[in-house]
């Protein structure tokens, strides 16, 4: 969408009215790696950022500053070129997506000089490349006849626009004419999204929401900030999709270690046969023929030395086996993290996933601290706090920092939760109205949120403790009482409280 030449000649339109007339301070990489353009206009900074590889090229004005990558050599080339030139007339070529920004400036001896940026905005063919004269100075893609047998593009070279189209078209029936360029565009949007615009009414769109607006500009701007959004849920999708992936063959080792334990148990419980073999073995030892009377000596104590090996290796098995099931608690209550965390906690379930696995040659993924955000809490008419914890990290400090020893502690009954607290600033005793509240909330945010009833358990928060060698959340609580209860969410509750 978006990449018409009628729009790329609207485009330029609005660009030549907002940025003639500006000053080049500098050029270079932004950090996603677009070129950069930073323009100074009546004392206004201006970043016009070129993007000729994105679907659709585009060119959007940023706020953001440019970066510290290392930049390639044509990025260097435009900077040393065009700093401090003035940015004279920005036009489109007609029937083309193409874009010429013209520099201009003059020498203090009124030596005049300019040179032309060439936007080629042409979808998987994108470019830009810097002129003087009729001559390349430099260009972000190079290629050489071997490549391109149509058309060459060399420092040094003669710079050839594109070829035209064949056969020229538009996304409309209608004529463009000048009189269409200035008027507000047709935007047609689906769910919110934008889906097209252009200068003439669209064919097609009958099911979409239909607006007039003024500024291609910014169409632009939500059309990137559409493509960011959905680049950053793919990039934690990918993120979440690794994390399963690795708690998935976690679990399937440990279960293998399991089995491998129950067999080993399964041996030891046979123990006994081998002190009753080796007790038979001498009380017929008067039998035996003195020949063979050494042989088995030597026979029973095998077998006594097996009995007693067994027996000795039951409290590690038992002990391994607590082990292995607690890490196996610990991969579920990890999995449900990975599912129901939001994009910006995947850092902290990442960090989580890694002391339980951790890597041997990989470093672990460094993470931006985070800033301190409100905590998800409810205040009840009758004066409680609620507090429930959204990822590991905020369970472990809801748990052990912020709750005092005598708030109340909510948990889903023997399923991966939330962290729920009750809290009330005078230390009363707690209604039985918010007690029920508080377990609905325990109850929605745990695996079970889709069930019609859900067992909570509740206790002081003096009875939870951490689990020994175990991620942030994982935790033991004793002296418990449990409500069956619907699970509420906390929009739910908001919403009741408002009608």
């Amino acid at each position: 969408m978006l990449t018409d030449w009628v729009l790329i000649r609207r485009l330029a339109r609005e660009l030549d009215e907002t940025l003639s007339g500006a000053r080049l301070e500098d050029a270079g990489l932004l950090v996603d790696g677009r070129i950069g353009l930073v323009l100074r206009k009546h004392r206004i900074r201006l970043l016009a950022a070129v993007d000729p590889f994105a679907s659709p090229p585009m060119v959007t004005l940023e706020n953001e500053d440019l970066g510290v990558n290392a930049e390639p050599g044509f990025v260097r080339a435009l900077a040393r070129s065009l700093q401090g030139m003035t940015l004279s007339r920005i036009a489109a070529r007609r029937h083309d997506r193409l874009l010429r920004l013209t520099f201009s400036a003059r020498s203090r001896f009124g030596v005049g000089e300019q040179l032309d940026l060439y936007l080629e905005l042409v979808p998987r063919f994108g470019n830009l490349v810097l002129v003087k004269g009729d001559r390349i100075v430099a260009a972000l893609k190079e290629f050489d006849p071997s490549t391109n047998a149509r058309r060459a593009i060399r420092a040094g070279d003669p710079y050839l626009l594109p070829p035209l189209p064949a056969q020229v078209r538009t996304l409309s029936a209608t004529p463009v004419d000048d009189d269409v360029l200035v008027s507000p565009l047709h935007v047609y949007r689906r769910d919110g999204r934008l889906l097209q615009a252009y200068v003439a009414p669209l064919d097609g769109f009958d099911d979409a929401q239909h607006s007039r607006e003024g500024s291609l500009l910014r169409l632009f701007d939500e059309l990137r900030a559409e493509q960011n959004m959905d680049a950053g849920r793919q990039r934690s999708d990918r993120r979440r999709h690794a994390m399963l992936k690795r708690l998935e063959e976690r679990e399937r080792r440990l279960r293998g270690e399991l089995d491998a334990l129950a067999e080993k148990h399964r041996r030891a419980e046979q123990r006994q046969a081998l002190r009753v073999e080796g007790e038979r073995i001498f009380a017929t030892l008067h039998e035996t023929d003195e020949a063979q009377r050494e042989e088995a000596k030597d026979q029973a104590t095998k077998l006594f030395a097996a009995y007693k090996k067994l027996a000795k290796g039951v409290p590690h098995i038992d002990a391994r086996e607590r082990a292995v099931a607690g890490f196996l608690q610990a991969v579920e209550v990890l999995r449900w993290e990975a599912e129901r965390a939001a994009d910006e906690d995947l850092g902290e379930v990442e960090s989580a996933v890694a002391e339980l696995i951790p890597r041997s040659r990989t470093t672990a993924r460094q993470t931006s601290p985070k800033r301190k955000r409100a905590p998800l809490e409810l205040r009840t008419e009758l004066g409680s706090r609620i507090i429930v914890g959204r990822s590991p990290v905020e369970n472990a400090e809801l748990t052990f920092r912020v709750a005092r020893p005598n708030d109340l502690w909510f948990h889903a009954q023997g399923i991966p939760g939330a962290h729920v607290v009750l809290t009330r600033d005078d230390r009363s005793t707690a209604p039985d109205a918010d007690l029920q509240l508080a377990a609905s909330l325990a109850a929605y945010y745990s695996r079970a949120r889709a069930a019609t009833s859900v067992p909570v358990d509740y206790t002081l928060r003096k009875h939870v403790r951490k689990q020994r060698a175990a991620p942030p959340g994982l935790v033991w609580y004793t002296h418990a009482n449990t409500i069956v209860t619907q699970p509420k969410s906390l929009d739910t509750v908001a919403a009741s409280d408002a009608s």
